[in-house]
């Protein structure tokens, strides 16, 4: 434990940090985008604007970040995944690429292709980000859903499903990290319904949006993360959001 905790002290220092700041900001923005209906329900359960950042930066910085991401390690190691994070030049324009497809497919492509049949997908780009929200899209985003997502959950599929299925192979197989990979990108999806249902009445049109754009988005980082490590997927992730959220400053 001594040992790992001498590795690995640097990388769950950066994911609570992280986590604190990203949980912080979501804290503060998130509440502007409830419905009133929901921000009624807050109000009667008694939480507060300081309660709801106090619970985001916990949340995000300890449970999301600390520790599953200290069992994200240990896992990750256990079946191969992890990737000490270090420049790699190979990883570079994939990463880029993903970040610039990501951004744009967040704005403007999510207003172009769903704003026409949504007035909440319209409403949602009326109004430029403030700063707390671009940085938690920076770090809640893409640092902490990545630790939860793919470190810890993507990696664990990966144990569960090779010492369930592959028992009598040496290696765990190619087909394995894919399964594992498309199962998390589908839950990354569903994870970001609860949010749009707490916003408007979820239809089977933004049901598609979800899964089209989540899943897509989440096959990509889990695939740069297999590949690269995930201080990729964290950056292409994290990128995504920023690019997209200077994109609306710039054009609103």
């Amino acid at each position: 434990m001594k040992e790992y905790i001498k590795r690995s002290w640097k990388f769950l220092l950066f994911v609570l940090c992280s986590g604190l700041i990203g949980g912080y900001c979501t804290g503060l923005y998130i509440p502007e985008m409830y419905s009133q209906e929901m921000l009624q329900q807050l109000q009667e359960q008694g939480m507060t604007a300081e309660m709801l950042v106090l619970s985001g930066a916990t949340q995000y910085g300890i449970f999301y970040g600390v520790i599953l991401g200290a069992i994200g390690l240990l896992i990750s190691k256990k079946v191969g995944l992890w990737k000490e994070i270090r420049f790699d030049k190979n990883a570079v324009a994939p990463t880029a690429i993903i970040s610039i497809i990501g951004a744009l497919c967040l704005f403007p492509g999510d207003k172009l292709i769903f704003g026409p049949f949504s007035n909440w997908v319209n409403d949602v780009y009326r109004v430029s980000p403030g700063l707390p929200k671009i940085i938690a899209g920076l770090l809640a985003g893409g640092v902490i859903e990545e630790v939860m997502m793919r470190l810890f959950f993507m990696s664990m599929l990966v144990l569960t499903i090779s010492r369930l299925f592959c028992k009598n192979e040496k290696d765990i197989p190619v087909r394995v990290f894919v399964a594992a990979n498309i199962i998390s990108a589908l839950l990354f999806a569903a994870g970001h319904l609860p949010g749009t249902m707490a916003m408007t009445t979820l239809t089977p049109l933004l049901l598609f949006r979800c899964f089209l754009f989540n899943g897509g988005l989440g096959l990509c980082f889990g695939w740069l993360y297999r590949k690269y490590g995930i201080g990729y997927a964290m950056i292409a992730h994290g990128f995504a959001h920023l690019i997209s959220d200077l994109l609306m400053v710039m054009f609103f």
